[in-house]
């Protein structure tokens, strides 16, 4: 069975509101999870995403980053998903589709493959790099553009 590892680096333990304190001591945590079994199953025949009615905000100077303030992660996973859907796909606050709510997306238009620009809000996740890694040493021709929601008709596939 695969396994993922999950690592967590907070600055420590604070007292009272945002300000560290002025000796900073990271607290590491580190978890081992079984990889779910469902992956193998979307690996082959893909995934079915419904839209989420919770926008992501812009803030530009945590675009890209995973942080524990996902807020807006918390609230789209809280609601159950309709049957027949697998994750949800999520937009920002401009209508720009930016991820699903555990992943980066993909879209295919004939031989150039695009995802969605990470400028303004989202999570610029581990194998978003690898894929994106892997697409250019087989010489495909990779973008990071915004993607409009009304524009995801136009793609030959995700």
């Amino acid at each position: 069975p695969h396994h993922c590892i999950k690592l967590i680096v907070t600055r420590g333990v604070g007292g009272r509101g945002y300000t560290p304190p002025e000796t900073v001591h990271p607290t590491e945590i580190v978890s081992v999870h079984a990889i779910p079994s469902y992956y193998a199953k979307w690996q082959q025949a893909g995934i079915c995403l419904k839209t989420s009615s919770i926008r992501l905000g812009l803030q530009p100077l945590l675009a890209g980053m995973k942080h524990l303030n996902r807020l807006e992660q918390v609230l789209i996973k809280s609601h159950p998903l309709p049957q027949g859907f697998d994750d949800w796909l999520v937009n920002d606050i401009e209508d720009n589709v930016i991820e699903s709510s555990m992943a980066n997306v993909f879209f295919i238009k004939g031989n150039r493959v695009i995802t969605p620009s990470l400028a303004q809000c989202g999570v610029a996740g581990v194998m978003r790099e690898q894929v994106m890694i892997a697409l250019l040493e087989q010489n495909m021709n990779i973008e990071c553009l915004p993607v409009g929601a009304e524009r995801l008709i136009e793609f030959d596939s995700a």
